[in-house]
């Protein structure tokens, strides 16, 4: 997918209230500000004003997720629901980074016994499998290289909530031929990966450049909707060893997206400030 504006405004407008609400909460705590790590409704609607939601469904957007358990309310503000177990929150990108670990060519593997799931349980499970980047390869199961730390353990948590059972058998393969790591590595569309890397830098540096001119509220606008779709399409991406990808452009991105995420701070706090 390639990172611009009018697709990230449509997504944007097309996505519901509560998925706003839920990722406002993470971008603002993106900020490493402690003040702003929770929102009072007031500061969720002087933002929803550039974002061209009505007052109505904040304020029920934020009654319903906060009655489902996912946000909770103390003194009049909102914060993200904390969670004590390490894997429920979905893997971000810049968290990963830090987990990284030298590649031994080696490949973490799930088994699956002949345990019968329902067809939901499946579809959880598959989609569970794409996020941790794993790929399925017929009559062996679910690979991809054991380059993150925590990463079986990690999986084991995972799919053990999907499928409410352990009837799966994590395994680390090793000394594989190099025909083999070859055949394995194409799994993936690195390619792909690749350029999406680079348009991205190149999309996000522009947008930078664009920003030194912009108002308040033209740019928690646009950071906000092309944000939202930046970090939908890193938070899946597989984090593969630099063996395997363009780590530079990797890097790149990381730094560049960084930087832009700075040069929007002070417009945002600007808004959240306001009487």
């Amino acid at each position: 997918m390639k990172l611009n504006y009018q697709l990230a405004h449509q997504r944007l407008l097309a996505d519901s209230a509560d998925k706003k609400v839920l990722e406002l909460l993470s971008a603002t705590k993106g900020f490493q500000q402690p003040d702003i790590n929770s929102l009072s409704a007031k500061q969720f609607l002087n933002i929803a004003k550039h974002l061209e939601l009505t007052e109505a469904s904040v304020r029920m957007a934020l009654s319903r997720q906060t009655k489902q358990g996912k946000l909770n309310r103390d003194d009049g503000r909102y914060t993200l629901t904390r969670n004590q177990n390490p894997y429920v929150v979905p893997r971000f990108w810049l968290d990963i980074k830090y987990r990284c670990q030298p590649w031994k060519q080696d490949w973490l593997l799930v088994s699956f016994t002949d345990a019968k799931l329902s067809i939901t349980v499946s579809r959880r499970l598959v989609r569970r499998m794409e996020l941790l980047g794993l790929k399925f390869v017929p009559n062996l199961g679910w690979l991809r290289p054991n380059n993150l730390s925590e990463l079986q353990q990690e999986v084991s948590y995972d799919l053990s909530n999907a499928t409410q059972s352990n009837d799966f058998v994590c395994a680390i393969l090793t000394s594989l031929d190099t025909n083999q790591q070859v055949r394995f590595q194409k799994l993936w569309p690195l390619a792909q990966l690749n350029q999406f890397y680079v348009d991205a830098e190149i999309y996000i540096s522009e947008e930078m450049n664009r920003t030194e001119s912009l108002p308040d509220d033209d740019i928690l606008k646009r950071s906000f909707a092309i944000g939202r779709l930046l970090v939908e399409q890193l938070s899946i991406d597989p984090w593969l060893p630099e063996e395997m990808i363009d780590v530079n452009a990797r890097e790149r991105l990381i730094r560049t997206s960084t930087s832009y995420y700075q040069q929007i701070k002070p417009a945002w706090l600007n808004i959240l400030d306001q009487d």
